[in-house]
């Protein structure tokens, strides 16, 4: 049976394209696509689930967005892995100019913990002021050199049991996906404020850079339904190794 058929089965109200996603993605969790590995043309997957050449690429491009698979001019559409292009990391993109070859970042988990109540984070997500966080560090690498250092917070009574998900997963899999994976939210806007820091002893041991130096500061607001906010994060970023790209 065609995939775009199993998903209106039994009443099933989601768009055809979002069941096309997911049978791409079970594909791609299964193993049967594994990283580095080039996926059939467009036009060959439509024929072979029976949609339209319109809706197999919405689905594409919301998996590139999502993080599971990137594009390479010439070569096609690839299942990502470890090693993830820009389409993986979503908020960072490194380049040396505009047109220029762009960083492939390596992801580092370093860990997840439990952590007391902070007041100004807490006040931030919209949770009382005596409620745990979640605090989850990653690094960033570049050509074998720490680039950036991400810290995220997040209420714990919400997302109970992200501590106990494997660093594999997390350095494969960007969090936003993890946790709208895990938990059901998805992310629907961000808030961004950009201002020169200097490194504290903690920021510059990750870095391995000279405490004080000055790096960009990233903080970071994600917002889920109803904008309910549901992840604060700051990164400190070595804009000496490369510039932060956006595009609007």
């Amino acid at each position: 049976m065609k995939a775009a058929n199993k998903g209106r089965k039994g009443g099933d109200p989601s768009p055809i394209y979002f069941n096309i996603q997911r049978e791409i993605q079970k594909r791609i969790e299964t193993g049967e696509w594994v990283p580095g590995d080039r996926i059939p043309a467009e036009r060959k997957l439509a024929a072979e689930l029976g949609v339209s050449l319109g809706t197999m690429r919405k689905a594409i491009l919301n998996l590139v967005a999502e993080g599971f698979l990137y594009r390479v001019q010439g070569k096609g559409t690839i299942v990502a892995g470890t090693t993830m292009m820009r389409e993986n990391l979503r908020y960072y993109r490194f380049l040396k100019e505009f047109g220029g070859w762009e960083a492939v970042l390596k992801i580092e988990h370093l860990d997840t913990t439990v952590i007391p109540a902070r007041g100004r984070i807490n006040g931030l997500l919209k949770m009382r002021a005596d409620e745990q966080l979640l605090m989850l560090r990653r690094r960033f690498w570049s050509r074998k050199k720490p680039i950036l250092y991400s810290v995220s917070f997040l209420p714990h009574n919400l997302f109970q049991g992200l501590e106990e998900v494997a660093k594999s997963r997390i350095e494969k899999i960007p969090l936003y996906i993890v946790i709208e994976g895990m938990f059901g939210l998805p992310t629907l806007s961000n808030q961004e404020l950009l201002g020169l820091d200097l490194a504290d002893a903690e920021v510059a041991d990750v870095l391995e850079i000279p405490e004080k130096s000055p790096i960009l500061s990233i903080e970071l607001l994600s917002f889920t339904h109803r904008k309910r906010p549901y992840e604060f994060r700051i990164t400190h970023c070595l804009t000496d190794r490369g510039k932060i790209h956006r595009e609007f």
